[in-house]
């Protein structure tokens, strides 16, 4: 029964690191992609545009969503290998780093999150001063920042998942 259980644990696990890594990516493409063109010259054939790159707490988002990405594509083999061979790598002690960068890289996914929403809401504290191009812009960065925090969700049931494997 034991085996069952840990063998479903790892399982959930692996399918948490899946939807993890696709939040990350759908967020780091929603705000990616995501512009609006500003000032007079909306009506140029190439006029300027406000992007991620233009706010320092956008950037944050971007780069925590990378590194997001990156860490659980680095972990997903691990999990992967956890669930068909049965066995972790490595020992109680492999499995102690794995949660504690586990909640390193959930936190840095969060403050990302919390950046980008905290910069948005402060934007939209004045509607009358925005048009409809800019909401636009601020709701898919909100939508965005969503999905980051959906995926610290996941990984915070991933580290209550790993935490109990080592009972």
């Amino acid at each position: 029964m034991a085996a069952f259980s840990e063998r479903a644990l790892a399982a959930v696990s692996l399918a948490l690191r899946v939807l993890t890594l696709l939040l990350l990516i759908a967020s780091l493409i929603i705000m990616v992609t995501d512009k609006i063109y500003v000032g007079p010259f909306s009506a140029v054939e190439d006029p300027p545009n406000f992007t991620f790159r233009d706010r320092l707490a956008y950037r944050y988002v971007v780069s925590a969503a990378v590194i997001g990405c990156a860490y659980t594509l680095l972990v997903l083999p691990f999990a992967v290998i956890h669930l068909a061979q049965g066995r972790k790598i490595g020992r109680g002690g492999a499995t102690v780093v794995l949660i504690f960068t586990d909640v390193v890289f959930a936190m840095l996914i969060a403050t990302g999150a919390a950046a980008g929403l905290g910069l948005t809401v402060e934007a939209q504290r004045f509607p009358e001063f925005l048009d409809s191009d800019s909401k636009k812009f601020l709701n898919m960065v909100d939508l965005s920042c969503g999905l980051m925090l959906g995926a610290t969700v996941c990984m915070v049931f991933m580290i209550t998942i790993s935490a109990h494997l080592l009972i």
